[in-house]
């Protein structure tokens, strides 16, 4: 009897570090459509420019491990926040040589409000 508790010790373990490490990782695709169904939109829209040192990377999804290695922002660029997701901000950028927007996900803490968007009347 002292045996057996060893063993079904031992399978257990085996049986637990082959399931979790069969689970499937979470993309970063899958993080985007989990955030796009659960944010929650500023309305209005709200300005906010780029503050302290250093580049601030766009990521792809609300998600550390998602950060885009082309797209970031520098002190003093303006982004236009449209949503929240667990603590990150969906933006826009658009840059003012080229005219060229980018999307992106960004932390809070490197921004600073400007004010809200509203549409021109």
């Amino acid at each position: 009897m002292t045996i057996t508790h060893p063993i079904v010790y031992a399978a257990f373990i085996s049986l637990f570090l082959t399931s979790s490490s069969l689970a499937a990782p979470v993309t970063c695709q899958q993080i985007t459509e989990q955030a796009e169904q659960q944010q929650a939109l500023f309305n209005p829209p709200s300005s906010y420019a780029v503050i302290g040192k250093g580049r601030l990377y766009f990521h792809t999804a609300p998600d550390n491990s998602c950060r885009s290695r082309e797209v970031f922002v520098i002190t003093g660029d303006e982004l236009i926040a449209y949503t929240e997701y667990q603590g990150w901000y969906s933006v826009m950028y658009i840059n003012p040589r080229s005219g060229q927007d980018f999307h992106g996900w960004v932390r809070p803490e490197r921004l600073t409000m400007r004010g809200t968007i509203r549409p021109a009347y």
